[in-house]
């Protein structure tokens, strides 16, 4: 055999090799918490990794296409994406609700709508839609009422990821956040005897008497 095809042989094995190994050894090599996980790196699902969970995947590489399904803050969300790398298509798409892993907090609201995406690369060239919902609150540790929100991505000058959240009469909240560089700005304007201002001012993010700022988030 040629080395060309010794070589190709080679990849081959370590290919299906890595997609054969266990999901549980997969969650651990990245440092998520993880709690009933089950199958390979190919095909899987757990019932937590992280915040999210259940989930499920599904990995089909002859035709670069994966899929996924997940719950978040007691809703199922759907990604799918396929193409990458050379020209892919990115699609997450809120689903029904659903019961979810518990977190330290708590939001109960429906989301609406689906995300689309395409690029190349790490390049995201053309984006559209949006997901919304109408009457997102805070559930746990306390209550809160939060509002009608929505997000949606620009990809005009990279991976940009803008949303709002207003409530009338009480507050409104925009969000500017660039995905690559890992840093958001959030503008807030709240009213006299907003229920948020507490919380602002708790964290920092308000002084005496101030009603309206921004503030920017590194991760």
């Amino acid at each position: 055999m040629s080395r060309r095809g010794l070589l190709w042989c080679g990849l081959v094995f370590t290919f299906t090799l890595l997609m054969e190994l266990p999901a549980t050894w997969v969650a651990r090599g990245v440092g998520l918490s993880a709690r009933g996980v089950s199958g390979s790196l190919w095909q899987g699902k757990a019932q937590q990794l992280g915040p999210v969970g259940p989930v499920r995947w599904a990995l089909q590489p002859w035709r670069m296409q994966a899929d996924a399904r997940l719950g978040f803050q007691g809703q199922s969300w759907q990604l799918r994406t396929e193409g990458w790398p050379w020209r892919w298509q990115l699609e997450a798409t809120a689903l029904a609700a659903q019961a979810t892993a518990l977190t330290e907090y708590r939001l109960a609201g429906q989301w609406h709508g689906a995300l689309r995406m395409q690029g190349s690369g790490r390049q995201c060239r053309s984006s559209e839609g949006r997901v919304s919902v109408n009457d997102l609150a805070l559930s746990e540790p306390w209550s809160l009422g939060l509002g009608q929100g929505w997000v949606e991505m620009d990809c005009r000058n990279g991976w940009r990821l803008r949303g709002q959240l207003a409530q009338p009469g009480q507050h409104e909240l925009r969000l500017e956040a660039d995905l690559l560089a890992r840093k958001a700005r959030v503008a807030f304007n709240l009213q006299n005897e907003a229920a948020l201002t507490p919380l602002l001012r708790s964290a920092q993010w308000l002084g005496p008497q101030v009603l309206a700022g921004q503030r920017e988030v590194r991760w």
